[in-house]
Parts: C-alpha cells; sequence; structure tokens
C-alpha cells in the first residue's frame, strides 16, 4: 500500500527507536516460535564486552540489524534461557555463538538461564495489520505481553488488535484524487496562487476524523478550505495496539496550483 504522501509521528512507549525495520530476537513459546519486539541481550550490563567476542571477529551491524546478531530465546517451566546467538551477516551458513565460551558456567546443557532479564516483553501473532519501517513498531492482529522477573515468566498478557481496519483513503493515489478534487476552487479566485499547506489531523476509533489543525498555512481562505476538505473524507485508518484505540497524527500537505486547479476543477 502506497502511502508516500503522508507522515506520521508515533507516540511510543519504553521501546527504542530505530530508523528501518529490525530483525526482530525469536522467542520458542510451548511450541511456538516468535518475534521479539525487544533485545533482552542488551540488557546485561557487560553486553559491550560480549559484542566483538561472539564470534571470533568485529561484529558488522546493519541498520536492519543494529546490534550485528539475532539471538533466540525458549520459555522452558516458566523460566527464560538463551539458546542460541546468530550473526546478521549475508553468509550461507550464519556464524553462530559459542554461548559457553562467553558465559562459563552459567551455560549448561547449551542454554544460558536469563537471570538479568526483569522486563515486560511483546510478541506479536497472527496477522500483520499494518507495516511500520521504523524500530519494532509493525502492527499485528495479537500482542503477547511476557512480564519477566529475573528471567521467571510471571504472566502472559494476550491483547486482541484486531479491531483495527485500513481505509481506501489512506492510499496514496486515493488520497490525492479526493482531496484535490473536493477542493472548492471556485472560492479560491486567484488563479495564480501557489500555497503549500500542511494538515495534521487523526481520527476517532470509528474511523472518523475529529482532530484537524494547520501546521503550516497561508491566508485564512484557503487554510479554512484545506480544514474543510481533510474533514469530509469519509473515513480514516483505526489502529490498535495493546488492545487499545491509538490515536495518530498524520501531517498531509494540499498543494493549491494553478496545475491542480485545471487537472481536478469541475
Amino acid at each position: 500500500m502506497n502511502r508516500l504522501l503522508l507522515c506520521f509521528s508515533l507516540l511510543l512507549g519504553s521501546i527504542k527507536i530505530f530508523a528501518t525495520a529490525q530483525i526482530p530476537d525469536l522467542l520458542v513459546y510451548k511450541g511456538d516460535t516468535l518475534m521479539l519486539y525487544a533485545n533482552p541481550l542488551e540488557l546485561l550490563p557487560n553486553i559491550d564486552s560480549f559484542r566483538n567476542k561472539m564470534f571470533g571477529r568485529k561484529v558488522v551491524g546493519s541498520t536492519a540489524c543494529w546490534r550485528g546478531y539475532q539471538a533466540e530465546w525458549t520459555v522452558i517451566n516458566q523460566e527464560l534461557f538463551l539458546t542460541a546467538i546468530y550473526s546478521c551477516s549475508d553468509e550461507d551458513e550464519r556464524p553462530k555463538a559459542d554461548l559457553k565460551k562467553l558465559f562459563g558456567e552459567k551455560c549448561k546443557e547449551g542454554k544460558v538461564g536469563a537471570d538479568w532479564v526483569s522486563a515486560k516483553i511483546i510478541a506479536p501473532q497472527g496477522k500483520r495489520l499494518y507495516y511500520v519501517h521504523m524500530g519494532y513498531e509493525s502492527l499485528y492482529e495479537f500482542e503477547n505481553e511476557f512480564q519477566f522477573k529475573k528471567g521467571k515468566l510471571l504472566q502472559v498478557i494476550i491483547y486482541d488488535n484486531s479491531k483495527s481496519r485500513s481505509s481506501i483513503y489512506s492510499q496514496d493515489s486515493v488520497l490525492r484524487k479526493f482531496i484535490y478534487s473536493h477542493i472548492n476552487w471556485e472560492i479560491l479566485h486567484e488563479d495564480s496562487i501557489v500555497a503549500k499547506i500542511v494538515v495534521q489531523f487523526s481520527a476517532n476509533e470509528q474511523g472518523v476524523i475529529d482532530q484537524i489543525k494547520v501546521m503550516r498555512g497561508h491566508s485564512q481562505v484557503y487554510d479554512q478550505e484545506a480544514i474543510r476538505v481533510v474533514h469530509s473524507i469519509p473515513e480514516w485508518d483505526v489502529f490498535y495496539r495493546r488492545g487499545k484505540h491509538e490515536r495518530r497524527a498524520w501531517n498531509l500537505p494540499i498543494h493549491f496550483s494553478p496545475e491542480n486547479r485545471k487537472n481536478y476543477a469541475q
């Protein structure tokens, strides 16, 4: 789905923000392998000293794997264990770290008890509802919240985001056509005017756009027309995260120009 026209701002909690969608760590839980929206190994106090020892050479990171590795975790008898560390390299057979060399006696039977992990960790599951090319912010149908204290699993809470839905009007081509064909060009008498107005808006649980403000304006008549036409969009995307509605602010540039007047004026 092409949404290049739009930029959105996210209100994030404690998740670290990265410029590129990340290769996630993996969690094996009750026979299922889940993605992790966290990197528990980074909670180790001495993680920096581990980083260059993992694969016998300096780890080369990438925008999709800033940490240079992908860790595998397993919950066994309500306890979290580190069971593998793989390189993020593009080699056919990715190097695998020797946990015994890294952790010494703490590594038993090929796994390491993750007693340093005290955190709430999200593992998404089900259908991907919305892709975000940043960090671990893509939205999925369900989110499993694993609550650990010193490596012990206290509880798992499952959040249902299935009420999220996409609107056809958030597609670039559909939105552009709607906006410019619904502008009342007759009230904008100055045909030669070129004005770029940026409107910020958000929608409620029903997908109704109910909050609008001008971030960059031109004049009262142009600003009000921009607000009116955005307010007339029939519906917008609805997002649920952690089972609750997540209001997002979208910035939309609207170009009042002779070319758009010529192409779209009725």
